[in-house]
């Protein structure tokens, strides 16, 4: 899969004011501490235009603040906490978003070269209402869809 990921803007990235103050906040709230690494790591996703892996946020943050086990530790913590978005791929990998509070999405994911278009809402309600009834609490959830884009499965692609 290509790293160049095209992705719908506003999506997961860049558009929504006042993300890392809110993710700061509930940060608070969860009891979960606030530290120069995570401030940096919030930032970078704040800044990106698209879901970035962990790799890439170690990259981006360039100036030492972060080292890599730190970025998978506190991506893992923020995820759990439900401040950071990931969206798992194929093959193991996953990206990583900022979304704007209270917004859910998932994606279709090309394949071939790694494009990621946003789906329309989510409405797993009815799997949550099933999971509900068997006594599960706390429930949250994982979804991508996967597939071959237009562009590359035009014949003119090949």
């Amino acid at each position: 899969m290509a790293h160049g990921h095209r992705h719908d803007e506003g999506c997961c990235g860049q558009g929504a004011p006042g993300r890392v103050d809110v993710a700061l906040r509930r940060m608070k709230d969860k009891s979960l501490r606030v530290t120069a690494p995570r401030q940096a790591l919030l930032r970078v996703l704040d800044e990106a235009r698209r879901p970035l892996s962990a790799e890439e946020i170690h990259n981006l943050a360039g100036d030492g603040t972060l080292d890599l086990v730190t970025v998978y530790r506190s991506l893992g913590a923020l995820e759990e906490a439900g401040i950071v978005q990931r969206h798992p791929l194929e093959r193991g990998r996953s990206l990583y978003a900022l979304p704007a509070a209270g917004h859910h999405h998932h994606h279709v994911i090309c394949r071939r070269c790694g494009r990621i278009d946003r789906l329309p809402g989510c409405d797993t309600g009815a799997v949550e209402a099933a999971a509900r009834a068997k006594g599960y609490g706390d429930l949250t959830h994982v979804l991508e869809i996967y597939g071959v884009c237009p562009a590359c499965a035009s014949p003119s692609h090949d």
